[in-house]
């Protein structure tokens, strides 16, 4: 009578919180981003060594074939400070050489735009003559497309005027980041001890069947998220490269700037590749309509060579999931986190399909032999 009685008080207990926690929906929400903010640095540093571990493991891996080093902790420590000379030397070549050139690209484009503008309208109105069509006019959408470039620069103008607010955030970021490379190399460092310590802990006070339970999704997620940042990112990577060299070889205008959308957006599955093709499309049909069509058949030719020989060597089945779920994926990712959920938004997808499908199947094999007996 009393268990009865005590699990009754414990089920009230539950619903009275849950009703609580309905009721106060967006003040929970609220209190948990601000604790999770708290944590900023300890969840970048953990992402940050998430990235950097692959590398990290293989320059060890190198250093061990190389040198006859019998201590791990002098291996380890030589890895994880050549993987961060890497990592400081990449940004360090995107901050001097890459950004300031994407700037000068940006800035011609936007001096420029009026002429190109010009220009488009020529052409069309010559397509227009030739066809005996009545011509379309563009200077409406050549009137909203300067009032936007106004709009952002004088964003930037206002930024500016704000030296001391952008100081302050910025050192602010500064910290944040020391901070959290601080803690990524001790993610690093020590990972097998805190991942050991960790299902220590949790072998202790939970019951075997939920500790496999959750070391079986922590396995799936790991090996998913795994394959995916280092498959999307290198190929995204290789893609930009081989565009930009295209883009010189066959001499289009602004290839760094379409180089660095087409890589970029290619780190989106599926459908980053067309939004990619159709920004860099618009950008040379301003410039000249001949270049933008031709810039499609490269880029057509350089998807299909990416697609048949790139993709499957490099990504292979990383994402692990069909067409529709990857947009699905997207959009609500897009929706929830904004570009952050657009990039992680497929490879949760992945997870969550991943585990459906094998409980599926586990469920199905289970039946049929039952039903077998």
């Amino acid at each position: 009578m009393e268990n009865k009685r005590n699990k009754n008080l414990i089920l009230i207990t539950y619903m009275v919180i849950a009703i609580l926690l309905i009721i106060n929906f967006n003040q929970v929400l609220q209190f948990a981003g601000k604790a999770i903010a708290l944590f900023n640095s300890f969840f970048a540093g953990i992402a940050i060594a998430f990235i950097l571990n692959n590398p990290c493991m293989a320059i060890e891996g190198m250093i061990s074939k190389k040198f006859n080093i019998k201590k791990n902790s002098i291996k380890r420590g030589l890895s994880i400070a050549i993987t961060y000379l890497l990592f400081i030397l990449i940004i360090v070549l995107l901050v001097l050489f890459v950004i300031p050139q994407l700037f000068n690209s940006v800035k011609g484009l936007i001096d420029n735009l009026g002429t190109y503008f010009n220009n488009l309208q020529l052409f069309i109105n010559n397509v227009s003559e030739f066809l005996e069509v009545e011509p379309i006019d563009i200077s409406d959408f050549n009137a909203f497309i300067n009032s936007y470039i106004d709009k952002i620069v004088k964003s930037v103008s206002d930024i500016v005027g704000q030296i001391i607010t952008i100081t302050t955030n910025l050192i602010s970021i500064i910290i944040n980041i020391f901070v959290s490379l601080i803690f990524s190399i001790y993610f690093l460092a020590g990972k097998e001890k805190l991942l050991g310590q960790g299902r220590k802990i949790m072998r202790t006070y939970l019951s075997k069947h939920i500790y496999d339970k959750i070391y079986y999704v922590y396995k799936i997620v790991v090996d998913i998220f795994n394959k995916y940042i280092i498959g999307q990112v290198t190929e995204a990577f290789i893609l930009g490269i081989l565009c930009f060299i295209g883009m010189i070889i066959l001499r289009f205008d602004y290839p760094l700037l379409i180089s660095v959308i087409i890589g970029v957006l290619a780190l989106v599955p599926v459908v980053g590749a067309y939004v990619g093709g159709l920004i860099s499309f618009f950008l040379l049909l301003l410039i000249s309509p001949i270049k933008a069509i031709w810039f499609i058949v490269f880029l057509i030719v350089l998807q299909q060579f990416e697609g048949n020989v790139i993709y499957p060597r490099v990504v292979g089945n990383s994402v692990g999931l069909p067409a529709i779920w990857v947009l699905l994926s997207i959009i609500v990712g897009g929706g929830l986190a904004g570009p952050i959920g657009i990039l992680l938004g497929v490879p949760n997808a992945s997870v969550f399909y991943t585990l459906i499908k094998n409980d599926v199947n586990r469920r199905n094999k289970l039946n049929s032999e039952l039903r077998k007996e």
